[in-house]
């Protein structure tokens, strides 16, 4: 076996075959959560019965780690980690690939910002706010588009109701954390009005300079970065929304609005930097989602989502306007869920994008552009008595249209096929292989012009091919006395693009010159889950996972996340909540070329949650070793580590 695969803990595999076989807890004697249907999966399906690797953070798990950006709510997820380019913004990447590679999506939609466009652009979205977090690990293109070629996250939220509530309900949340002096306050409401139900949600956070162990950069020469903080951090935001939808018995109508404002600081290469860069973002977004049953013969549901955004952020350089993003942006999807036919049920659909974006002013280094998209897809399944297959298709176009320039136009097809066989009434087999084409992104294809908040030029290449991946992934689930998954990918991509350091400077501004190119890669890895019930009331967790990820040409990926393990005692009885935590990073010795080297990391965490009737008390340490922790996907990661020791302490009401 190649060497890259031993250093996982693949010997959690024999101790799991004996616990399955020994263990005396049976499945009824542990507290089993209620099996989660992933809204992301247009079939309806279980995340048992998915074939895809998919995982669900929600209730008090979410609570716990939500944090000010989504990559840092995630990163400790299995396969996920965050490309931060300081604490404001963290982007999750998915076993190595992000940006226009991971679609992230609010309740089914693309949020629709412009945090692909750029390593310093924050996701538009608030995991404090949210009900739900899916994470779909691998392609996800055919039902959502060629920007999910490496994986999902979707937010899942109640703005618009798809119920009627019960009774009117509500709650209010405050924490604050020390690192950052951050104090963050979150408040939902709910109820109904005869057949209309509807939601109110609002969130205020503020923070200072983050504090970590020791200089920003790692050195010891007082002139070049902060000590024992990170400067220009701080951030303020506020978000809020209202919606709500009439709600009968064949479906439901619904829409809301949510406005949000975001600004944060771009840490400085050095504090002799000319400049203090920070991004004030506003966004008002628009959603209109229904369901009818039975809409048209032969079909038994159809799904209506549709989404407007209106998205600007300016760059501000020591409190000045310099450089403006703007996006108006609309999105669509109708499926229509068809009844059994000769044993196969499946879905059809057709998903467009009309979107005016770019930047303006002197550093304006993406042009105003007018970007269309159209797919249509068809997913169907059937079960073959232990063996359920799935099978799909799209196909879609895109073009773009940018000011003073020639438009290029790509088509692209996305196929796919999976397995899933069920050894046993707790074991699950799954197999699938998936050809998925993503066509090149505007930044990826027009950018020309210094960029000064992540302090490059990049340049772009309007003869950029479409991406191919072919992907097969193999995984195993067993969920009964312990829960144990294990997930083997290979992903060989043709005509991969990626933002490569050239190590040349541009004479005219002095900054490093960025390239976007293309040629063959392959990205390998694995991921392992075990949890272990040790009483009825403790737990045990283990996990591990690890990507690999090189160019045709023999060079490295940059960025790319390295190898982790770790473990996770948890306590858990009606009223008390706790746990520890410790993960396990390995050196990267392969971060790229021009690109230096991250050390390794040991991130120890705990938590403690009190629940007394509708109150809820809790209290979160992170890093408790006060750790250097310098991440490999992050953008600034020689500038701007990790937060050192931090505590969280936070109050919940429910009513």
């Amino acid at each position: 076996m190649h060497s890259f695969y031993r250093p996982l803990p693949v010997a959690l595999l024999p101790l799991a075959a004996a616990i399955i076989t020994n263990n005396s807890w049976s499945a009824e004697d542990r507290r089993i959560t209620e099996e989660v249907v992933v809204s992301a999966s247009p079939l309806n399906q279980s995340v048992s019965d998915n074939p895809h690797p998919v995982s669900v953070l929600s209730g008090d798990a979410l609570q716990r780690q939500a944090s000010a950006t989504l990559g840092a709510t995630l990163q400790g997820q299995v396969g996920v980690s965050s490309a931060s380019f300081g604490p404001g913004v963290g982007s999750p990447v998915i076993r190595g690939q992000s940006a226009n590679r991971v679609k992230v999506m609010q309740d089914n939609l693309d949020t629709l910002d412009a945090a692909n466009a750029s390593g310093d652009h924050a996701n538009a979205v608030e995991p404090l706010l949210a009900d739900g977090i899916e994470i779909l690990r691998g392609p996800q293109t055919l039902r959502f588009g060629s920007g999910a070629i490496g994986g999902v996250i979707n937010i899942i939220d109640s703005r618009v109701p798809r119920s009627l509530p019960q009774q009117f309900s509500g709650a209010i949340e405050t924490r604050h954390s020390s690192s950052s002096d951050e104090s963050a306050s979150v408040i939902r409401l709910d109820g109904a009005i005869g057949q209309f139900g509807w939601h109110m949600d609002g969130l205020y956070r503020d923070s200072n300079d983050i504090e970590i162990p020791g200089r920003a950069d790692g050195e010891a020469d007082p002139e070049l970065t902060s000590d024992g903080y990170i400067a220009n951090s701080d951030s303020l935001s506020t978000a809020g929304s209202a919606g709500g939808s009439w709600i009968g018995q064949r479906g439901f109508i619904g829409a809301s609005v949510n406005y949000s404002e975001n600004l944060y600081g771009i840490p400085p290469r050095s504090e002799e930097d000319a400049e203090y860069v920070q991004i004030a973002m506003r966004q008002t977004r628009y959603d209109v989602k229904g369901e009818l049953g039975s809409p048209l013969p032969g079909f038994e549901l159809a799904r209506l989502r549709l989404g407007y955004v209106d998205y600007q952020h300016t760059e501000l350089e020591d409190g000045d306007p310099g450089t403006v993003f703007a996006s108006q942006a609309a999105e669509g999807r109708i499926e229509l869920l068809h009844n059994p036919f000769a044993g196969w049920q499946g879905v059809v659909g057709i998903q467009w994008l009309d979107r005016d974006f770019g930047a303006i002013g002197e550093e304006a280094f993406i042009p105003q552009s007018d970007i269309t998209s159209v797919g249509v897809f068809a997913i169907e399944g059937r079960s073959f008595g232990n063996l359920a297959l799935e099978l799909g298709a799209r196909a879609e176009y895109q073009d773009i249209d940018p000011q003073q320039q020639k438009s290029v136009d790509h088509s692209t097809s996305s196929l796919f096929a999976a397995g899933q066989y069920r050894l046993s009434e707790n074991q699950r087999l799954n197999l699938s292989l998936n050809r998925a084409q993503r066509a090149p992104s505007i930044e990826e294809l027009y950018s020309d012009g210094a960029h000064l908040a992540t302090s490059s030029v990049d340049l772009g290449n309007a003869a950029l091919d479409p991406e191919t991946s072919v992907n097969w992934e193999i995984g195993y689930r067993y969920q009964g006395a312990v829960e144990l998954e294990v997930n083997a990918f290979y992903n060989d991509i043709s005509d991969f693009i990626y933002k490569s350091n050239s190590a040349m400077i541009d004479t005219e501004s002095g900054l490093p010159i960025y390239v976007y190119t293309q040629q063959g890669a392959v990205f390998k890895g694995l991921e392992a889950q075990l949890g272990v019930p040790v009483t009825e009331a403790w737990e045990l967790r283990l996990f591990a996972d690890t990507v690999r990820a090189e160019l045709d040409d023999g060079a490295d990926v940059p960025r790319i996340t390295p190898r982790r393990i770790g473990a996770e005692v948890n306590y858990t009885t009606d009223q008390w909540q706790a746990g520890l935590r410790a993960t396990r990073a390995s050196r990267q010795d392969h971060p790229g070329d021009n690109e230096l080297p991250t050390a390794g990391w040991t991130r120890v965490d705990a938590h403690l949650t009190w629940h007394l009737q509708e109150i809820t008390v809790f209290a979160n340490a992170g890093n408790l070793l006060d750790e250097d922790i310098r991440n490999a996907s992050s953008y600034l990661r020689d500038v701007a580590p990790e937060a050192g020791r931090n505590l969280t302490l936070g109050a919940r009401y429910r009513f």
